[in-house]
């Protein structure tokens, strides 16, 4: 955000625009993400969770591309495009996390054994890694694109490349994860009826003899 509002250096280093510019875009980003969060359950109640997490990648992808081709003064329109991104992405992060629990219950569902130690462990392992090839890809793309330099931050292709890893790269990951999700089966009727037929074996063995 430094180099990209007002996006000199030399005009950096009289003002802090950029810095509040910053602030009040993460401020507003993380606000309306905690209380959007808070719909989440509605949400999926009336439409599902796979259908709910399905629209908010979608829409979330299309603005994390927008993002790409805002110029770098227009500062009205990321703090727009900020709130907008933070009300499409919000409902997805609990959502997320009670579909890996779907993830659990299937196992238990289709194949009588629950293994949720081993459906968490490998979430579990899947974001740590997640979090490593980010901050690594994030150099990789800047170092074998845009002839990154460490030492000269502010260069055009620099700020090119910034523009690129949180617009194109961003949108191209949220498309993938759309991809992934539109595929995904267990939508609101399976889990339901899922739930349904779970309950109903662990009625049935809680009123066994060896269960009593």
């Amino acid at each position: 955000m430094g180099y990209l509002v007002h996006g000199t250096k030399d005009n950096l280093a009289h003002s802090n625009v950029a810095d509040v510019a910053n602030s009040i875009i993460n401020m507003l980003g993380t606000g309306v993400t905690i209380i959007v969060i808070l719909l989440s359950p509605s949400l999926s109640r009336v439409f599902g969770k796979k259908a709910v997490a399905v629209v908010g990648f979608a829409l979330t992808t299309i603005a994390s591309l927008v993002f790409y081709f805002l110029k770098p003064t227009n500062v009205g329109g990321m703090v727009a495009l900020t709130i907008i991104t933070s009300i499409c992405y919000a409902p997805t992060i609990p959502l997320v996390w009670a579909i890996f629990a779907d993830v659990a219950d299937y196992s238990e569902w289709t194949l009588g054994r629950r293994f949720t130690g081993m459906v968490f462990a490998s979430i579990g392992f899947a974001l740590k890694s997640g979090l490593a090839l980010g901050s690594a890809s994030f150099l990789w793309i800047m170092g074998g694109f845009f002839n990154y330099d460490t030492q000269l931050p502010d260069a055009p292709e620099a700020i090119t490349g910034y523009r690129f890893s949180s617009g194109i790269a961003v949108g191209l990951l949220f498309a993938v994860c759309t991809v992934l999700l539109a595929v995904y089966k267990l939508n609101k009727e399976t889990t339901l009826k899922m739930a349904a037929e779970l309950a109903e074996r662990r009625k049935r063995a809680a009123g066994r003899p060896e269960y009593a």
